[in-house]
């Protein structure tokens, strides 16, 4: 085969079928763009999850501080003769039902 009949050959190869082809070459391009989308909105989901799980642990430890915080105020707080033993819920809930 000459380079002439090989040329041709590509030329009418395009021609008839070159359509279909950018078809199919644009059909797989438009499904990657979709793909990489798709995993781009995934990594978005998976970040919003884990800010979403920290912003809940700061807040459990906020209260956790804070109940903390009360504790120690309560506890210098205590009248002298107390028990030095800071109170707990239960024991406070005692003291009160048994004042007169």
């Amino acid at each position: 085969m000459k380079f002439d009949d090989v040329f041709w050959y590509i030329v009418i190869f395009l021609f008839l079928f070159g359509g279909s082809t950018a078809g199919f070459v644009q059909l797989l391009q438009s499904r990657r763009h979709k793909f990489k989308l798709a995993m781009a909105k995934e990594k978005v989901k998976l970040e919003q999850a884990k800010a979403k799980l920290a912003e809940e642990q700061n807040r459990q430890t906020a209260l956790e501080v804070r109940k903390a915080e009360l504790e120690i105020e309560r506890y210098d707080r205590r009248l002298p003769g107390m028990l030095s033993v800071p109170l707990t819920d239960s024991a406070t809930d005692n003291a009160v039902e048994e004042t007169p």
